[in-house]
């Protein structure tokens, strides 16, 4: 068994504000899966660095509201969303609300820096 948790994981600061927490990654954690899971906190008025994967990418919102942007498209997000973002998806989501933008990210395979492209 294996117990991640904000607290006892990778932290990354980016560039736009984003808090990341590594909580699952084969890369890092000997743990025999091929995804990674990240938390994910943006804070308010803030926005991701637009970006391509060459994987997929799942995102679940925890807390808040956003825009996700997906290549000519745009949706609200909210609490309780679930998103899907293929391969190779130009990507970017902004936060909306009034409070932080709480979410988690799935990539599967797992995510590696020579896979994701910053525009």
């Amino acid at each position: 068994m294996i117990i991640k948790n904000p607290q006892n994981s990778t932290k990354i600061t980016g560039n736009e504000g984003a808090i990341i927490y590594d909580l699952l990654n084969p890369q890092h954690v000997k743990n025999g899966i091929r995804y990674s899971l990240a938390y994910v906190n943006l804070p308010h008025g803030k926005s991701t660095l637009s970006h391509i994967m060459k994987t997929s990418e799942v995102y679940y919102i925890l807390e808040g509201e956003g825009v996700l942007h997906i290549n000519n498209e745009f949706n609200h997000v909210k609490v309780g969303d679930t998103i899907f973002v293929f391969p190779g998806s130009k990507q970017h989501i902004d936060n909306v609300g009034s409070g932080d933008l709480k979410f988690l990210c799935i990539v599967d395979p797992a995510w590696k820096k020579d896979d994701e492209t910053i525009l």
